[in-house]
């Protein structure tokens, strides 16, 4: 088997380390996959979340959050910390926005000018956070996944340059002495094979094996995007309730 391999010669380097990341990162996905909470559990877990957001406040569920693991806990304290940057941008602008609900209540709007503009506020609150439920949902199930795709796409290529090399070797080979015996060419021949098969070898399952974390992430997705919108919700209504 080691004969084999180093017939390849150095680009068998770079193929074995894709094969060795493209294991790696297959097994880890399927990992993280089998212990994602299905929906009883995740529905527990984001009333917790939730009882201690309303009892304790903000600071408590950021501590909770930090200490917990997993997809929920990722997403949930993505959306803390964008609503705190939210808040901030809303607190810096509250001044301008002041202004401009006076003069609407100067020329004539009177209550319903304050009611669009706090509607609006809470309108773009939902819609940041929103995005970035989606955003904090794909960066945690989808991780690793670009490296699967640019290993199945790579490695075929990699296979093609080594037979090219190995041809070129072969010819040169040719050149240098003749074709009176095969030995003289069959380095270069036994190179570009090699190469070839493990760039299939390595780029085939890859290729399976990312199309289907890719449909498992998928369906996750959708189920986690409802658990994240639910925390939101829950996020803002907490928000204005402190503000009265």
């Amino acid at each position: 088997m080691w004969e084999i391999v180093k017939s390849g010669g150095p680009l068998m380097v770079p193929l074995i380390g894709c094969a060795v990341l493209s294991l790696a990162y297959t097994i880890e996905r399927l990992w993280v996959f089998s212990r994602l909470p299905d929906r009883v559990q995740a529905q527990k877990e984001l009333s917790r979340i939730e009882a201690s957001l309303v009892n304790g406040g903000e600071d408590a569920v950021v501590q909770e959050v930090n200490q917990g693991t997993g997809v929920l806990n990722h997403v949930f304290a993505a959306l803390l910390s964008r609503y705190d940057i939210l808040m901030l941008e809303q607190r810096e602008f509250r001044e301008t926005n002041e202004e401009i609900v006076q003069l609407s209540e100067a020329g004539g709007g009177g209550q319903i000018a304050r009611f669009i503009e706090r509607r609006q506020e809470l309108a773009d609150l939902k819609e940041e956070l929103v995005v970035e439920t989606e955003e904090a949902s794909r960066s945690y199930l989808g991780k690793h996944l670009p490296i699967l795709n640019m290993i199945g796409n790579i490695t075929p290529l990699l296979g093609l340059l080594g037979t090219i090399i190995g041809m070129i070797l072969a010819f040169e080979s040719i050149a240098a002495v003749g074709t009176g015996d095969p030995k003289v060419v069959a380095d270069g021949i036994s190179q570009a094979l090699v190469t070839t098969a493990s760039g299939l070898i390595v780029a085939i399952p890859t290729i399976v094996a990312y199309g289907y974390l890719a449909r498992k992430a998928d369906l996750f997705l959708d189920q986690v995007e409802v658990f994240g919108h639910a925390f939101s919700n829950t996020l803002i209504t907490a928000g204005r309730r402190n503000k009265k």
